[in-house]
């Protein structure tokens, strides 16, 4: 970490990231030292930050710790030993992907480090930094958090080491664990904590995850899961864990979601909460009217700053949560399928705020959330519901689907960027679903008109029935009724724009014929892709159970794309017009004694021979 730098004296500018930063604000000692594998960047979509904040308005003193050096403890005492606890994350992606690409390649770039820097986190940052923290003052509680440790909550696959791993709170030798977006659960173990309890004492709390030590009880009525041992002996028991344990977090299911509990040779149980209650409107707004700069700490000055503030600087986030299910995503165990929304009102004083702001150039880059589109909607169902899905196979009858809210702000938005002699933009970026926004035609042609840059996100993912099922999305049919909605409307605006479809390569169940209809469909649309996610088994999603147990979530065996060959041939159908990918398809359609090539592969097998 750099030390080198101009001292913040002003707590409403960033939290104190270093000693001289701390006594310049006169403490003695932090109450809570937050550490985290990313550069400290001061931003509500980096969860250091937001935590930080969130628990500096609640009273508490908090550092904050940046990708420390962690080849000794010495870099761990510059604060002194925190009064309450030390919280540590990885940053805000999972570790093994901010390091390794699908294959198991090293990235060139970390987005999350100043410059781009490679090389400033260590391989595994939760359990390197716990030992650091324990090395560096003894008996502090340790807490993990962020979002690898929601996800590693449990028996969990390892896509480098090519293996089931036990929860990260073992391996870390962690007193607990926060999942989840986490404000709730934080802020009520700071209090506990700070009134006298011992961490140890703290097993009742939502959104929260704990070892049984001796003398430690889990809760009545929680559901056992198949233990490591036992999944590793019987792949079908990821797939048998993962499906119970998706039934048992809705907040829906036994009145809100029951604990469950996972034993593991030679080490103490885990017992995991339930979620915490999604935030209100109120906790929501009052979240995101915290003093973030929405900068990167001075200390990057010099460095280049830090690359993945760029995109997001300017943008701001309407709601959390997805009730879009799909089966490759983990947002529906960290964020969950409830909509937290908040008011029209705060996002229109955060956009005021933003427009004040001296390096503002009168674009808002984004303004949405996970699913810019789910904004303001809920579910009205209060029985128990074990949907993962308020949308695949097809719309939930108890969703209610209602723009009012999302339209009324983006009338807000609009009158706001107009009011303003800058003439504002307001773009969504974030994408939105397509199958969900058919439910409402005057949505597709505002956003069109006003809030399109250009090009719209959109994620249809592949073609196939079969894969679209297993990947918990809708036909391919839906998101062309889509387009011709999207480009009826662009016309009518005058505006010339087009899609930008997003898809997945090697998914589970996807065959290498299914990777060539895909391929067709693509020439059909005359698309061809830049971007193509090849797909990752990256923790706790339905998918990577697929992967490693070679079964689709009713124990039906499906095929499973592995190894480099088959990986890389998938992705090449894919990226058909890359030329770095022309031989790897000669000789796949060679072998088929295909003669019907893409005319661009014909003219090359021609010319080759």
């Amino acid at each position: 970490m750099p030390t080198s730098h101009k001292i913040i004296k002003d707590t409403n500018l960033f939290l104190p990231a270093t000693a001289d930063e701390m006594h310049a604000l006169g403490w003695s000692q932090p109450d809570i030292i937050l550490i985290t594998g990313d550069a400290y960047v001061d931003h509500p979509s980096f969860g250091v930050a937001l935590i930080g904040r969130w628990l500096q308005s609640k009273g508490y003193r908090v550092a904050i710790l940046s990708q420390p050096d962690w080849k000794s403890a010495d870099a761990f005492r510059i604060f002194g030993a925190p009064r309450l606890f030390w919280g540590i994350t990885s940053g805000s992606i999972d570790s093994r992907l901010n390091i390794y690409t699908s294959l198991g390649h090293k990235r060139r770039e970390d987005v999350y480090s100043p410059g781009g820097a490679t090389g400033l986190r260590p391989d595994k940052p939760l359990l390197v930094y716990s030992a650091r923290a324990r090395e560096a003052f003894k008996g502090i509680p340790i807490i993990l958090g962020g979002l690898e440790a929601s996800l590693k909550r449990l028996v969990h696959f390892d896509y480098i080491e090519n293996q089931l791993k036990r929860s990260v709170l073992i391996d870390a030798k962690a007193d607990f664990l926060v999942h989840g977006m986490g404000e709730l659960a934080i802020l009520e173990i700071a209090k506990r904590l700070a009134a006298g309890q011992a961490i140890r004492e703290l097993t009742n709390i939502p959104g929260t995850a704990y070892p049984v030590f001796k003398g430690v009880s889990p809760p009545e009525g929680a559901v056992e899961l198949p233990s490591l041992a036992q999944q590793k002996e019987n792949p079908a028991l990821v797939m048998e864990a993962q499906t119970k344990y998706q039934q048992l977090i809705s907040p829906r299911t036994c009145g809100g979601g029951v604990p469950v509990i996972q034993k593991y040779e030679g080490a103490p149980a885990v017992v995991v909460m339930p979620p915490a209650e999604a935030l209100d409107e109120k906790t929501m707004d009052e979240i995101y009217a915290l003093p973030f700069t929405r900068r990167s700490h001075p200390m990057y000055d010099s460095l280049g700053g830090v690359p993945a503030l760029e995109p997001v600087q300017f943008s701001i986030t309407t709601h959390r949560g997805c009730f879009g299910g799909c089966s490759f995503c983990s947002l529906y165990f960290h964020q969950g399928k409830q909509i937290s929304s908040r008011s029209v009102d705060s996002i229109l004083d955060e956009a005021a705020r933003l427009s004040k702001d001296k390096l503002f150039r009168g674009t808002i880059s984004d303004i949405g959330g996970p699913t810019a589109n789910m904004y303001g909607m809920s579910c009205g169902n209060d029985k128990p519901c074990l949907r993962t899905s308020c949308l695949f196979p097809s719309p939930c009858k108890f969703l209610k689907a209602d723009y009012t809210q999302l339209l009324k702000l983006m009338d807000e938005i609009l009158k706001f960027a107009r009011a303003d002699k800058r003439k504002i933009n307001v773009y969504v970026a974030s994408g939105v679903r397509h199958d969900l926004a058919l439910l409402n035609d005057d949505y597709i042609n505002l956003l069109t008109r006003y809030f399109v840059g250009g090009h719209l996100k959109v994620a249809p993912e592949h073609s196939c029935p079969m894969v679209l099922a297993l990947m918990g999305k809708p036909p391919i049919e839906l998101l062309e009724k889509f387009e011709d909605k999207f480009m009826a409307a662009s016309r009518k605006a005058g505006k010339e724009q087009y899609l930008v479809p997003y898809f997945i390569s090697s998914h589970p169940g996807s065959t290498s014929d299914d990777a060539v209809k895909l391929m067709e469909y693509l020439l059909k649309k005359n698309w061809r892709l830049e971007q193509v996610q090849d797909f990752t088994p990256v923790p706790l999603t339905l998918s990577t159970a697929m992967y490693v147990s070679g079964l689709d979530s009713k124990g039906k065996k499906i095929f499973i794309p592995k190894g480099h060959s088959e990986k890389n041939l998938q992705l090449a159908l894919l990226q058909f017009a890359r030329p770095e990918n022309q031989r790897i398809l000669i000789n796949y359609f060679s072998s088929k004694g295909r003669k019907d090539l893409p005319p661009h592969l014909l003219y090359r097998a021609k010319t080759r021979k």
